[in-house]
């Protein structure tokens, strides 16, 4: 079945896409986009929707060139947080007062700010009046929605619990939202020292090194380390900065298209460090559960759920450990037992599902558990973004504290030269 899935998709996907510039019936132009075998498929369905067509071109729409996002990546444009927590706050709202899914795709596309955000959920809302499903749409985006949403409103149609799954989908990226914005006031004290750091360095670069460093040389006497190396740094900046500026923007754009890879790679010992670990156990376990739910509650089989939690975790160590799960337990095992043997599910959570199965109420005692994930998910968050403040401004007071420190000491062993 699954192999059927892609292979529909990836049918569906081979139909070019055209932009069209139409009348409607009251005489208001209209921008859109059709996916149809040729350009004469798409002039039958502009006629069938009763639009007058001006100009049909294969392709998508272009926004104009001040509107388009900025992207260093290796080419996706992806959605800003805030404008989809924004389009998913607005659809399940809609959702949740029963608005046909069409009328609340249009809904939404008119009252976003976010042109990007407006014009791909203008698409979406296109694509599911041409009998595509909402998963399917989003996923012809190129990457602009993220995956793990999609899955999850894959399961949410396939269990015809759309309205839920939106409601659930709101949950986390405010939660997310709530996220950033501690890191962001967490941040500010750090980055004032930071800014003030660097005004300090600055003045003993380019002005106390050149006025101490001549006083040495007068006196025939090497200038300490200290003074030496700012001279050294502040001669770099001054006569090789566009060399230095080059480099940078190099070391930017590497990053940019390794960031990726160098996260999975990262992504084993980042599991072995105490809290962080402990962290990221949580929450990768946490979109696990939260998918089986879903797909046990609607109905599904134990093995097809754990498949399709398999697409709602991005790790590659969790995904292995869900393929040989769904193996084992197609094989008649349980789901417990195949959490049990490996160190990326913690241990009360794997007492909980096992318990859930002993009673033979799985769908109780997951629901508890996610909550409980979530609520340990955040209390962890909380106490390491109290942590942020007191260690980078300890960090950063020891870096910029033994630089004065030294300069201090070599302004002292001015006393030496002179004497």
């Amino acid at each position: 079945m699954t192999q059927h899935l892609l292979s529909a998709r990836k049918g569906y996907s081979d139909v070019p896409r055209y932009s069209y510039t139409a009348y409607t019936s009251l005489g208001q132009l209209e921008k859109g986009e059709l996916q149809a075998a040729d350009e004469l498929a798409v002039l039958s369905a502009l006629t069938g929707k009763g639009l007058q067509p001006v100009s049909i071109e294969e392709g998508m729409l272009k926004l104009p060139w001040w509107q388009r996002d900025i992207s260093f990546g290796a080419g996706e444009t992806k959605a800003a947080p805030a404008a989809l927590e924004h389009f998913f706050q607005s659809l399940a709202s809609l959702l949740d007062v029963h608005l046909p899914l069409r009328q609340a795709l249009r809904f939404c596309s008119e009252n976003i700010n976010d042109k990007k955000m407006a014009q791909s959920v203008a698409r979406l809302e296109q694509d599911v009046a041409d009998g595509r499903t909402l998963a399917d749409a989003m996923r012809e985006a190129g990457g602009y929605f993220p995956e793990r949403l999609i899955t999850m409103i894959e399961i949410g149609e396939r269990a015809n619990n759309l309205r839920s799954v939106a409601a659930r989908i709101t949950a986390g990226l405010e939660s997310e939202a709530k996220q950033r914005r501690e890191i962001r006031s967490a941040m500010i004290y750090p980055v004032i020292l930071i800014v003030m750091s660097l005004f300090v360095m600055a003045l003993l670069v380019f002005y106390l090194a050149p006025t101490l460093v001549p006083v040495f040389d007068n006196a025939a006497s090497d200038p300490p380390f200290i003074l030496g190396a700012m001279t050294k740094l502040r001669d770099l900046l001054l006569d090789k900065w566009p060399v230095v500026l080059v480099l940078c923007a190099g070391v930017f754009l590497v990053w940019q298209f390794l960031k990726a890879g160098i996260k999975t790679a990262l992504y084993p010992v980042l599991l072995k460090l105490p809290v962080v670990g402990r962290y990221l156990r949580i929450s990768e376990t946490l979109k696990i559960l939260d998918a089986i739910t879903m797909m046990i509650s609607s109905g599904s089989t134990l093995p097809r759920a754990v498949a399709t939690a398999r697409q709602a975790t991005g790790q590659r160590a969790y995904q292995i450990l869900l393929e040989q799960s769904e193996e084992r337990i197609v094989a008649g095992d349980t789901l417990s037992s195949t959490f049990k043997a490996t160190p990326l599910i913690d241990p009360m959570t794997v007492a909980m599902i096992e318990a859930a199965e002993a009673s033979d109420q799985m769908v109780q005692v997951l629901d508890r558990l996610v909550e409980d994930l979530r609520l340990r998910s955040s209390q962890i968050r909380a106490q390491s973004i109290r942590l942020i403040t007191p260690v980078l401004t300890l960090a950063i007071g020891l870096g910029v504290g033994g630089v004065i420190m030294s300069t201090i000491s070599a302004i002292m062993s001015l006393n030496d030269v002179a004497f």
